[in-house]
């Protein structure tokens, strides 16, 4: 069976190659017009694409075929759009006059390797316009420089890490049908609505990405401040919100919230002891002034975040190991999240970035509270640096309360307008869809 998987995707490239492709390749025409059949309708391009060789490569003027016209008409240069509904119509015709079924598994593959699959990437990339169009290859079934570079820009396009390797993750995220995608436009499009009449006239604010793992900060209505995030994991999510940042809190202390006390700590202080204090963390009970230490032989789980006041709590003092990092930006929610830098600097490399317990970690703080800090002019940056070097905990007022909109976009057009697409890191979009239908079918049924 894994023979004849085999020798399938080989016939399908070969088609593919000798049509989309517009290459003479020896013993194609000896296929015989049933196996021509299945291949094709088997593989990436439908029959009428297929009944005509497709010349990517002929002079300026040169008279092509209509799938050829209908090809290049299809892809546009770079994979730029002027609009999302340019965006849409694109996967719209793609799903319309294509077929996209799953890649034949292979291991990695990388530059120099040599496979038939190769030769269905390139097309695909091609026709989303991430491969260049133009002048066949000499060697199809070769992972050459320019499919590299394509696969690059894919991997960039979909928040996957931009290796150039052919890969599971890559595989997967090329196999998303056109359809799907399409919905997905769709569906952000009329998020990105909702938000833009939520946000009125507001011309200055900060929007968290949650899906791209992206905050972003405008100024006038343009961005002026764009940084890599942290967001919280699926059994912590970050919410959905809007609320305006009125303070920034300088070398912030922590006070551990009971779910994380009870869900990271606890469990860690059953098996050793010492984990408390490697963790950089004390008891203590009471707030403010009145705040002491405890040691651990007076730990009472009943007075552990429960009971009466005086409640024990886990907490952690001002420093570079705080989980905080030097800056926390307070805007009120019901949620108790908030923003903040943090000392685990190495996390933002990561492509997929779902570590926190709900709050939002942000790169580059310090950028961010310049940037509001400089809407009222005059010497709040320096004077914001020099509290900062004290090391002291302290609450500063904004000038002005900035906007803050936590929000879910999982395809959206960048400032270059390439189409962008992440996963539903927490299946708002499954649970749309689902909701649609149940409408849908509510709507069909009557009353």
């Amino acid at each position: 069976m894994r023979r004849l998987t085999r020798v399938s995707a080989v016939l399908r490239t070969v088609v593919l190659r000798s049509f989309v492709l517009g290459v003479a390749v020896p013993g194609a025409a000896a296929l015989g017009s049933a196996v021509l059949g299945a291949v094709v309708f088997a593989g990436l391009i439908n029959a009428a694409v297929a009944a005509q060789p497709v010349a990517l490569g002929g002079p300026a003027g040169e008279s092509q075929s209509p799938a050829a016209q209908q090809t290049q008409s299809m892809v546009p240069g770079l994979g730029r759009f002027e609009s999302i509904d340019r965006a849409m119509a694109r996967y719209r015709d793609l799903t319309l006059e294509y077929r996209w079924p799953p890649i034949v598994s292979t291991g990695t593959l990388r530059l120099g390797d040599s496979d038939p699959v190769v030769a269905d990437i390139r097309n695909r990339l091609m026709l989303l316009g991430d491969q260049q169009t133009g002048t066949a290859p000499a060697e199809p079934w070769r992972f050459d420089e320019a499919l590299q570079a394509a696969l690059v820009r894919f991997q960039r396009r979909h928040g996957l890490e931009a290796d150039g390797l052919w890969g599971r993750r890559s595989r997967a995220a090329l196999e998303v049908s056109p359809g799907l995608r399409y919905r997905q436009l769709q569906l952000n499009r009329e998020r990105l609505d909702q938000f833009e009449a939520q946000r009125g006239t507001k011309s200055t604010y900060v929007v968290v990405n949650i899906p791209a793992f992206e905050m972003r900060y405008f100024e006038a209505g343009k961005p002026v401040l764009q940084m890599r995030a942290i967001v919280g994991k699926l059994k912590a999510r970050t919410p959905l919100l809007v609320s305006q940042i009125d303070s920034l809190e300088l070398n912030p202390d922590w006070n551990v919230p009971s779910g994380i006390a009870y869900r990271d700590i606890v469990p860690d202080m059953e098996q050793s002891p010492d984990a408390l204090y490697s963790k950089g963390l004390e008891l203590v009970v009471g707030h403010g002034a009145g705040m002491r230490s405890l040691p651990l032989s007076e730990l009472d789980f009943e007075h552990l975040y429960r009971g009466p006041p005086p409640q024990q709590r886990f907490w952690q003092a001002p420093g570079p190991k705080n989980p905080l990092g030097q800056l926390k930006f307070n805007f009120p929610n019901p949620y108790l999240v908030y923003m903040h830098g943090t000392p685990s600097a190495g996390l933002f490399n990561k492509p997929v970035r779902d570590f926190s317990s709900g709050c939002i970690r942000i790169e580059y703080p310090d950028q961010l509270a310049r940037r509001l800090f400089g809407l009222a002019g005059g010497d709040q940056v320096s004077r914001l640096e020099r509290e900062i070097a004290k090391g002291k905990n302290r609450v500063l007022s904004l000038p002005a309360p900035v906007p803050v909109y936590t929000t879910y976009w999982t395809a959206w057009l960048d400032d270059e307008g390439q189409v962008q697409f992440r996963d539903d890191l927490y299946g708002h979009d499954a649970d749309t869809e689902k909701e649609v239908s149940v409408t849908q079918q509510a709507r069909v049924a009557g009353p």
